[in-house]
């Protein structure tokens, strides 16, 4: 089985889905009515509509996401941070063993960014 999509919602849908093109490599699939539906290159889904509020999560929750290696994570942060994305967490490396930070999006859904070694 294979998680396929998440679904969120965004006070301005311009502003989220260049958050998400821009720095995790997302493309436009389809427009979804009023939202759209951004692609990766593995084929996993995020489903952006509009909404009047973006509803308040737990404190513990957020989006992860992991890549190949602690060199794209820092570039990653290094890009976020010029365009003065905000962070929950910034950049931390754990010995030789994982690197991460959290930032947040556009509408505040936290993001982890991270590489594990195994």
């Amino acid at each position: 089985m294979t998680m396929n999509h998440i679904h969120i919602g965004t006070k301005n849908l311009s502003q989220s889905k260049e958050f998400y093109e821009s720095f995790f490599g997302f493309r436009k699939k389809f427009d979804h009515g009023d939202g759209v539906f951004l692609e990766d290159d593995s084929g996993f889904l995020i489903a952006i509509d509009p909404v009047d509020s973006v509803p308040e999560l737990p404190s513990w929750f957020h989006l992860g996401f992991c890549l190949k290696d602690k060199v794209a994570v820092k570039t990653i942060y290094d890009r976020m941070e010029t365009a003065g994305i905000k962070f929950a967490k910034k950049y931390q490396e754990y010995g030789e063993d994982a690197v991460a930070f959290y930032a947040l999006d556009p509408d505040g859904y936290k993001i982890e960014v991270s590489w594990h070694k195994d």
